[in-house]
């Protein structure tokens, strides 16, 4: 029988305009994220200048093994929520408590740990950064699940406003205290106060209040569900952090300060503007799940305006890497740029590679997912080894090559044997966007040996402007781009009609 509780966790208002709420959602998820990315450069470029390479370093030293018990305080337990075409208040509240239970496990873990980790970095001041970060956990685990139930009421709204104000706050936060001369603590500060904002924003939106801990409520499938998907997670974020974790044994805090902040740049476009995206996403496929024929024309389409949107982002920076540098890092970071066209290469693999994990966990598929993160984990690990032998730079170029020739289209084959999808609906959506995107950095490549301003701003502005008009052209002479780019105005011009039509 249904509660007033868990008329929370009903999906039926979607039912009816299911891309209407995509739609908009879209919307708002882009809103938020271009304020948020316009934050963070602010935070990159102000920071650069009041702090070390070494301060990004230690923090970074740190930031592997945080993310890592990220991973385990969600235990793929808000995706459970989400993904469950029904669900109970009763199930929801004992994944809460058990939320709250990793959390704190999890903050007395990286209190424990943060000796072992100084004495294998060799830095003592890494003991006091984790145990102020051990409180990331104990925060965060609060939370899980009320990010969960706006995700799965598709309320990206309120999701956009939460994202927006916390890291306002963040990024104040830090920046003063960088002013005041706190170095890497403010860096530390930033982390705290942004996902203890996020949180107190989430109890409000959504409106839930858990019960206690109850017998008999059928959430044993839904924990199996989250063991897979944490397990997947877990091996994942190794892969995706043996690079930084290589560089720091290697080469010491300052080479890692100079990958760290070159790969948050060039990781933009996929860790800080898509993640939100591929929510809304994510929360869309799980509802037409069961309806193949569908999923397989949204994940078709879907992947085709990722490859086209992101692959422009990813050209600008390979070609304009030293004038990026120069302008939001400033001076000292000259090596950096090397580093930063390598990774900014790299960075059109992990959108593909995203939306392809979550489509599988959208079909319920976390356990075919965690087979391919153990697969990748390996290739990554041999790769790395065989790079390290040419130090710090032999690392990035190994992390970067394998990952364009191998990682992404073993997956690609490989998500095949349980999409409704074939290889040949793969490339269909990705190759024109690609080939697009190599003709124009070709183009401005050519353009750069025979005209280049001195200005690194002026520089940036005029090639981003010319590479804009270039693959835009370039786009709309191809026919998959071009219904691509149609249907990407379509969205725009109804979100806009909808907002205009409830005032």
């Amino acid at each position: 029988m249904s509660t007033n509780a868990d008329r929370v966790f009903s999906n039926q208002h979607l039912e009816g305009d299911l891309k209407g709420h995509s739609v908009r959602s879209v919307g708002f998820t882009v809103t938020a994220q271009g304020l948020k990315l316009l934050f963070q450069l602010v935070s990159i470029t102000v920071l650069a200048r009041l702090l070390q390479p070494s301060d990004f370093g230690l923090v970074a030293m740190v930031t592997v093994f945080t993310g890592l018990a990220i991973v385990f305080m969600e235990g793929g337990l808000s995706m459970a929520t989400i993904q469950r075409p029904h669900i109970t208040h009763a199930q929801v509240s004992n994944l809460f408590w058990t939320n709250v239970a990793l959390g704190l496990l999890l903050c007395l873990i990286y209190i424990a740990a943060s000796p072992l980790v100084a004495w294998v970095y060799g830095e003592d001041s890494l003991i006091g950064i984790m145990c102020a970060l051990s409180l990331f956990f104990l925060i965060g685990g609060l939370s899980v699940q009320h990010e969960a139930i706006l995700k799965r009421q598709m309320n990206f709204r309120a999701l956009a406003v939460i994202e927006v104000i916390a890291n306002l706050f963040g990024v104040g936060v830090a920046i003063a205290m960088a002013w005041y001369g706190f170095g890497y603590w403010s860096l530390v500060g930033q982390q705290i106060v942004t996902i203890a904002v996020m949180s107190i924003m989430r109890w409000q939106a959504a409106r839930w209040v858990p019960g206690w801990l109850s017998r008999g409520s059928g959430v044993r499938s839904l924990l199996g569900f989250g063991v897979n998907l944490t397990g997947a997670n877990f091996v994942g974020y190794f892969a995706t952090n043996i690079t930084p974790f290589g560089i720091g044994l290697v080469g010491g805090a300052q080479p890692l300060g100079l990958y760290d902040r070159s790969f948050k740049l060039t990781s933009i476009p996929s860790k800080q503007l898509l993640p939100p995206v591929f929510n809304v996403f994510q929360s869309a496929l799980a509802r037409v799940a069961e309806d193949k024929p569908r999923l397989r024309s949204a994940i078709v389409s879907l992947a085709g305006k990722i490859a086209l949107t992101t692959v422009f982002v990813t050209l600008v920076m390979v070609v304009t890497a030293d004038w990026m540098v120069a302008v939001l890092l400033g001076d000292g970071w000259d090596e950096a740029v090397l580093m930063f066209q390598l990774l900014a290469t790299f960075s059109v693999v992990t959108p593909i590679t995203t939306f392809t994990a979550i489509s599988l966990v959208a079909i319920g598929e976390s356990k075919a997912l965690l087979k391919w993160k153990v697969i990748t984990f390996f290739i990554l690990l041999v790769a790395i080894a065989i790079g390290s032998i040419w130090g710090v730079m032999g690392i990035v170029v190994a992390h970067a090559i394998s990952g364009f020739f191998i990682r992404m289209p073993l997956f690609l084959v490989y998500s095949t044997r349980f999409l409704p999808i074939t290889m040949a609906d793969h490339l269909r959506a990705l190759v024109p966007s690609l080939l697009i995107g190599l003709t124009t950095a070709a183009l401005l490549y050519a353009l750069r040996t025979v005209f280049e301003p001195q200005n690194p701003v002026l520089a940036l502005l005029l090639f981003g402007a010319i590479g804009a008009g270039l693959y835009l052209v370039l786009s709309l002479s191809v026919r998959r781009t071009r219904v691509d780019i149609v249907e990407l105005l379509g969205y725009v011009q109804t979100a806009w009609m909808r907002k205009r039509n409830s005032h």
